[in-house]
């Protein structure tokens, strides 16, 4: 209590920046708060002399305080990327991702920096890093402590020389007295001079280090000039020198430009290729989807550093030129860079992911029944993909191959010729009103037949939903947004333009794009007078997820049946068929016909199943090639290089140019009558193809079914269904025959052998079918009161078109796209959109599976247990695109 009576508490305008307290009490000239004894730094207790007559005065004068200044932290470019790296790795640990993602990119890191010989390249002794042909500046001021050429200013003459001195001195007169003033209430002052003269000091004293390039950047450098003139710039410590400058981009290689300039995508594809080999659930497009929906952002990249480094961060990352590369980059673009990245680090095979789990969420995310997936499930068990290429090294692209899975199946079901899923559509609803019928009579829970017309409008009207609450989603599947989401959109954009052009030029001046949109905006509330609506949209944040589409309509959908009132404000109406679950939907029914026709038959109902045929003008196997150009290796005449005559007459005109080449278009060939090989060869391949699968049987002796439990005897010559201990045992030890000696010393491996075809009925002649042609369209619309069904099916025969569709150009590949029908093209956009990749990348992932199941493989009419490769296929066309297609399976 007598501490507090003896302390000199003042009340001020000040308030405490911790506890809020207004109330402080004076100690040497500082003001300390009464509460919690913090010190106020920017007041302090000044005392002023008056005259005689007049009382002291005492006042609070604010004033800023000078405290110690410490040198600013620099670092390397390579240290900034590794503190985000750090800090990205450690946000996708958040979203689930394995813990061993830190360990891999660590390994995955390391290898490049080695490569590019920044650090863990020596052996022998540590080495400063090394710098490529284009380094920065600021690299080499912090490792070697060059300095940059100061530019001298010109010395101006005249009444401008004195009007400059006088302003100089009076600037240096009012600093003067103005430290003066602060150095009678500051001792620090003078030690903070000190600290900074003698860094100042140190910095100067400190020499610069020869440069040291490394050794891709001496190959380079030695092409430009000798090696002496390059141990000159290597001394050059103040960039004197100006005879030679750094190269510029267009002259480097692109690949080893690509490899040796250290970005943002650089950390993107050591994440990309670290989670393929730790074999995580996340693949490279759910990575890139969460970049490009903002769940996996570089705005505040700040926040990965330490927060002595972050002070200066934004100084920092314009000398590394952060803000010049873009930090979202397509599916495309971050897989080639992999695929080179992994090229020059070493790393030589890539860790295919489970294929059957892959197709299992894409078959959720799309909304279909799960026996799609079974029925993906035993193809890959079938034939198993490899992902093996004998050319360079390239990120094959998995998730495209999980949806081909998908889109061969509902070819192979539907045909998507644009007739055939209309009729089966059609037949099927009308079997689905029979069986709710049924359901409410019998109170019975029959699961209804899928329905391709009803499920294309489901996910049409999913897309449209999703849109208007996720501009990202809306730009992902081509969707046109809204007019709040147009008007969010622009100014997004002229925000990040703003940010940009100031990071990168300290200067902002986007006034004219500004008023652009303050022109869109008056002309949309004028328009659509609902500017008042589209402040008050409804904003749903939606979390990461594997299956965006199904996790976000749920979320939309949750909302709705919370509060309705909020999606009718904003004419947003969700129509009643979207809470229909297509995933429980019977989609096996149109495989095995067995159990659909029984239930009708327990209802007094009689089933006709009938096969529906391709449509006629899709029965025949299409090829498309590019047109001949000379880089394919076709001799292509050329036009010469000739004078120009201006007296030639009008009929010597016409015969010139009647002989002179029609110019390459860029229109794709199509051909229906493909080619064949000439007998003689042909003849060849046989027999070629029968010594191999004669070479491939007496290899492995295989084995199919239950062991049986009858005892071997010599006259039983019958091995390949007979187990390994059964051979020789202890009551059966009779010396077999020399013959028999050379097939028993052959391996065996049937051992834990998995019968991929189980479960698989193929003997579904049902009912004595009728042929398609008699059947008339205006049978399959029937009536309730009728006894009799009819239930078309496909009978699994596709149409094919097929070529080299990665040496199509972008106008070829619209041309190929017109041919095919408007439902096939829809389900290939959709899938391609969910992937967030381009449509010819799942098409070609497509003709793969269809050439190696369709043409590719021998009949499996005579299936023992292993797939044979099909060699002699007559079909020169098919030989050639098989071949082609076979390397990357």
């Amino acid at each position: 209590m007598d501490e507090d009576n003896d302390l000199d508490i003042k009340t001020t305008s000040l308030e405490c920046n911790v506890c809020g307290e207004k109330e402080f009490y004076t100690k040497a000239g500082y003001y300390y708060c009464l509460e919690c004894g913090t010190k106020a730094e920017e007041a302090r207790l000044v005392e002023r002399e008056r005259d005689e007559n007049q009382e002291d005065i005492k006042h609070v004068r604010k004033q800023k305080m000078h405290t110690l200044k410490t040198d600013k932290v620099q670092l390397t470019s390579w240290e900034c990327y590794n503190y985000i790296l750090r800090g990205l790795v450690d946000e996708l640990s958040s979203y689930g991702v394995k813990e061993e993602l830190k360990l891999m990119c660590l390994q995955i890191w390391a290898a490049y920096l080695r490569h590019m010989q920044v650090a863990f390249f020596s052996k022998d002794s540590s080495e400063l890093p090394k710098l490529s042909v284009r380094y920065l500046k600021s690299d080499a001021e912090t490792i070697y402590n060059h300095r940059r050429a100061k530019k001298r200013k010109r010395k101006t003459s005249g009444s401008s020389v004195d009007n400059s001195s006088n302003q100089s001195s009076n600037r240096e007169w009012r600093k003067a007295k103005r430290k003066l003033d602060e150095s009678t209430y500051s001792d620090s002052t003078a030690a903070s001079a000190t600290i900074s003269n003698s860094s100042s000091s140190a910095s100067t004293s400190m020499q610069p280090i020869r440069l040291s390039y490394n050794n891709e950047a001496r190959k380079r450098l030695k092409k430009l000039m000798p090696v002496k003139h390059i141990q000159k710039h290597e001394n050059d410590t103040e960039n004197l020198l100006t005879c030679h400058k750094q190269p510029k981009v267009s002259d480097l290689h692109r690949l080893e430009h690509m490899v040796s300039v250290l970005s943002i995508k650089q950390i993107y594809a050591i994440i990309g290729i670290a989670l393929n080999l730790i074999e995580d659930d996340m693949q490279l497009s759910d990575f890139v989807r969460h970049i490009q929906e903002g769940h996996i952002s570089m705005k505040n990249v700040l926040q990965y550093f330490p927060e002595n480094i972050a002070r200066n961060g934004i100084e920092m990352l314009k000398k590394i030129d952060f803000y010049k590369y873009p930090d979202k980059y397509t599916d495309k673009n971050l897989r080639d860079h992999i695929s080179l990245l992994c090229r020059n680090i070493g790393i030589r095979k890539f860790k295919c992911p489970d294929m059957i789990k892959l197709v299992e969420r894409y078959v959720e995310e799309l909304c279909l029944p799960a026996d799609v997936a079974s029925f993906a499930k035993h193809l890959i068990n079938l034939l198993p993909p490899r992902f093996e290429t004998r050319a360079i090294i390239s990120y094959p692209n998995y998730e495209a191959r999980a949806m081909a899975y998908i889109i061969y199946i509902l070819k192979l079901l539907f045909g998507l010729d644009g007739h055939k899923e209309q009729l089966i559509s059609i037949s099927t609803k009308n079997m689905n009103k029979k069986i709710e019928h049924f359901n409410s009579i019998y109170n019975e829970n029959e699961s209804p037949l899928f329905v391709w017309s009803d499920w294309v409008q489901y996910v049409e009207m999913r897309k449209v939903l999703i849109s208007q609450f996720n501009s990202d989603f809306c730009k992902q599947f081509n969707q046109t947004p809204s007019t709040a989401q147009f008007l969010e959109q622009m100014h997004d954009e002229v925000n990040q333009r703003d940010e940009q052009t100031e990071l990168l030029t300290d200067d902002l001046n986007t006034s004219a794009i500004r008023q652009h949109l303050d022109v869109f905006k008056a002309i949309f509330k004028d328009f659509t007078k609902k500017e008042k609506n589209s402040e008050k949209s409804q904003y749903i944040k939606f979390s990461p997820s594997f299956t965006p589409a199904s996790s976000y309509l749920k979320t939309i959908l949750l909302h709705f049946k919370s509060d309705p009132k909020l999606f009718e404000d904003q004419s947003i109406e969700i129509p009643g068929f979207m809470e229909v679950d297509h995933k429980c939907f019977n989609i096996k029914a149109f495989i095995e016909v067995k159990p659909c026709v029984k239930y009708f038959a327990s209802k007094g109902y009689k089933v006709n199943v009938i096969e529906v045929p391709v449509t006629t003008n899709r029965t025949y196997v299409g090829i498309f090639r590019p047109p001949a150009t000379p880089f394919r290796g076709v001799e292509a005449q050329c036009l010469r290089v000739q004078e120009a005559d201006f007296n030639i007459d009008e009929q010597k005109w016409k015969t010139r140019v009647t002989n002179e080449v029609v110019p390459l278009t860029d229109d794709l060939e199509f051909k229906k009558e493909l080619e064949s090989y000439q007998p003689a060869y042909l003849k060849r391949l046989v027999n070629a193809s029968k010594r191999h699968q004669l070479i491939d049987k007496e290899t492995f002796i295989e084995f199919a079914g239950e062991v049986p439990s009858a005892e071997l005897t010599v006259e039983n010559k019958d091995f390949n269904s007979v187990a390994s201990f059964e051979i020789l045992n202890e009551n059966n030890m009779t010396p077999l025959d020399s013959r028999l000696a050379k097939m028993l010393s052959k391996p065996r491996r049937h051992l834990g052998r998995l019968d991929i075809l189980q479960n698989l009925n193929d003997e579904e002649k049902l009912i004595k079918e009728k042929p398609f042609d008699e059947i008339k369209l205006d049978i399959i619309k029937q009536e309730f009161d009728k006894t009799s069904l009819n239930f078309l099916i496909s009978n699994m025969d596709c149409w094919l078109l097929m070529g080299p569709i990665l040496m199509l150009t972008k106008t070829q590949k619209q041309q190929l796209q017109d041919k095919f029908s408007r439902s096939f093209c829809w389900l290939l956009q959709t899938c391609a959109q969910t992937l967030g990749v381009d449509w010819s990348v799942v098409y070609e992932q497509l003709l793969v599976i269809e050439l190696m199941f369709g043409e590719g493989i021998e009949s499996l009419n005579n299936f023992d247990g292993c797939i044979q490769y099909k060699y002699n296929n007559p079909i020169k066309d098919f030989n050639t695109l098989i071949n082609a297609y076979r390397e990357i399976w």
